[in-house]
């Protein structure tokens, strides 16, 4: 059974199992840290039978979100997890989600354009390899 909780300082560990599986560039135990001392982050966990999945956080602003970071491990990708912990954002009350994503996160884009993002610009050299992002914009119909 899927179930949702709140990510807390003492998971990182295991998200960092994750998020090391799944990205070239990971977070640091320091950046995730930092997310949850942070009283504006909207952190949680997806969960199946108590094994942690992934995790989203987010920093909310009176009227949007910016996602900072969404993930799923690489083993149970593709069965709308990801969408499920999207979806929770998606009832906080804000207007706006944003994002930014690599140029050459294909599979990232591919995801967000069918949630109903859409890109609005770009950040050059955004990433610390000089990669550029695109940045994405969700808008929730009121």
């Amino acid at each position: 059974m899927i179930s949702f909780s709140p990510f807390r300082v003492q998971d990182i560990n295991a998200i960092l199992a994750i998020e090391r599986l799944a990205y070239k560039a990971p977070w640091s135990k320091v950046q995730f840290t930092q997310s949850l001392d942070n009283p504006n982050v909207l952190a949680t966990l997806i969960s199946k039978n108590e094994q942690v999945l992934g995790y989203s956080i987010a920093l909310r602003s009176l009227d949007s979100i910016d996602l900072l970071n969404i993930c799923i491990h690489p083993d149970y990708q593709q069965q709308g997890l990801g969408t499920q912990l999207f979806n929770k954002l998606c009832v906080t009350g804000v207007k706006d989600i944003f994002i930014e994503v690599r140029c050459s996160n294909h599979s990232a884009l591919s995801f967000y354009k069918k949630l109903g993002f859409n890109i609005i610009n770009i950040r050059k050299q955004y990433y610390c390899d000089g990669e550029d992002a695109k940045i994405l914009r969700f808008s929730i119909s009121s």
